[in-house]
């Protein structure tokens, strides 16, 4: 007996609120990408124009353009898997019984079958009945793919920027 079973099923109202969770983490990530590319490029200006020359001034500058043009190909669609960046995508064997069904990052380990299947069973049936409702759920899957790809490279530019912001301090604490 799944947990839902005593509510009357209504899957078209629940899929289409994940789905708009699924999109707002989406465009959630875009904005900090966005925030974060911004700020890596005020930086970089303002250390182009203020650092010292040197090694760590050098090597923030390589940081902060690695963290801005990260940036910039984070506001790609991602809709498919990059080849060249295997990384991005979550292994899809490893499902696991605690996995959040409301979570991007779990949701994207599943394949659209194994999704339909799984929150048929999670939210109380009905998903299988009609292929709209199947559409839904492959949507779901499609925005949280997207939402881990780019919170995965939100996080490598991060560490751009971090590493880019220990340089500095080395700067300041160094001065040449």
């Amino acid at each position: 007996m799944s947990i839902s079973t005593h509510l009357t099923p209504d899957p078209e109202r629940r899929l289409l609120t994940l789905l708009e969770s699924m999109r707002r983490a989406v465009g959630w990530t875009e904005k900090k990408i966005g925030a974060l590319t911004a700020f890596a490029a005020a930086q970089l200006a303002f250390v182009r124009v203020t650092a010292p020359a040197g090694p760590p001034g050098f090597l923030a500058m390589i940081a902060l353009g690695a963290a801005m043009a990260l940036g910039v190909f984070a506001f790609s669609p991602l809709t498919g898997k990059p080849g060249w960046i295997p990384f991005l995508e979550p292994p899809r064997d490893i499902h696991r019984s605690d996995d959040c069904l409301v979570s991007a990052d779990d949701l994207a380990k599943y394949s659209r079958s194994e999704l339909v299947l799984l929150l048929d069973q999670y939210l109380g049936g009905g998903i299988t009945a009609t292929r709209y409702y199947e559409d839904l759920v492959g949507q779901i899957v499609i925005n949280a793919r997207i939402a881990t790809r780019k919170r995965r490279l939100f996080r490598i530019a991060c560490v751009l920027v971090g590493l880019a912001q220990l340089c500095l301090l080395a700067l300041v604490f160094w001065p040449q």
